[in-house]
């Protein structure tokens, strides 16, 4: 195979560039505030998760070089910055996530040092949510949805006022997450639109419903069963998502 270099142009024509300015990011957390709305528009800039194999060296001769055998992999903190609207809800969003991590008393209004601050740590799975980042095609297509699993925030960065600076300000806000799944929705594939569908079967009416990077909600009357899943993701880490 020689050199062309017209493929290079084809292959870049066909398959276009990532925009990095396509994406927007939606918080699920653990409490369902009404601020998660909102902050789905305010995200200024974020980064798509990455991970790096963890190996041990050995031989699998006597003689030679060495191998690096995989046993694991680790999945490095995301951070996101938001703008911060005038009454800084987004802060007081995580004001509040964090304090429901560690009783810091961040929320106390005690000006004496025998506040009410407890720093008690919370149990896991009661402070742990969800980050979805999705990426946008250059037409406003769905692209790729990565969701960092039971995330949450570790660090709130510090917020810079000054008199000589009219900038709107900004939260950078680290998270930290047990793993990611993403899903990829290439360019010559079919789109998944919005689907419903129903029947009548031994157990009743059965109804599904396909919401694109939402995902997938279905209902059983008769046993009073509803599941949805995002990802595969359950039902009741998404239920403050939902637009209704």
């Amino acid at each position: 195979m020689t050199f062309n270099v017209q493929n290079i142009i084809s292959s870049l024509s066909k398959q276009g560039f990532a925009r990095t300015s396509h994406f927007e990011v939606q918080m699920t957390g653990p409490y369902g505030l009404d601020a998660e709305r909102d902050m789905l528009y305010r995200a200024d800039t974020a980064a798509l998760p990455g991970r790096s194999i963890t190996t041990v060296d050995t031989k699998f001769t006597n003689y030679g070089p060495m191998n690096k055998v995989p046993y694991g992999q680790v999945y490095g903190d995301a951070t996101i910055t938001f703008l911060l609207s005038e009454d800084m809800r987004e802060k007081e969003y995580f004001e509040i996530w964090q304090d429901k991590m560690v009783g810091t008393g961040a929320f106390t209004q005690s000006q004496s040092r025998f506040s009410n601050a407890s720093f008690n740590t919370k149990y896991f799975d009661q402070y742990a949510g969800i980050v979805t980042i999705r990426q946008y095609g250059a037409g406003g297509e769905l692209r790729s949805i990565h969701s960092l699993v039971e995330a949450y925030p570790i660090m709130m960065g510090e917020i810079q006022m000054g008199w000589g600076d009219d900038s709107p300000a900004k939260l950078a806000v680290t998270f930290a997450y047990r793993y990611y799944r993403v899903v990829f929705q290439k360019q010559d594939q079919p789109g998944l639109g919005f689907g419903f569908s129903f029947g009548i079967g031994p157990n009743g009416i059965r109804g599904s419903l396909r919401i694109p990077g939402v995902g997938n909600f279905n209902a059983d009357t008769a046993l009073g069963i509803a599941n949805a899943n995002i990802d595969g993701l359950p039902f009741a880490k998404i239920r403050s998502s939902l637009p209704f």
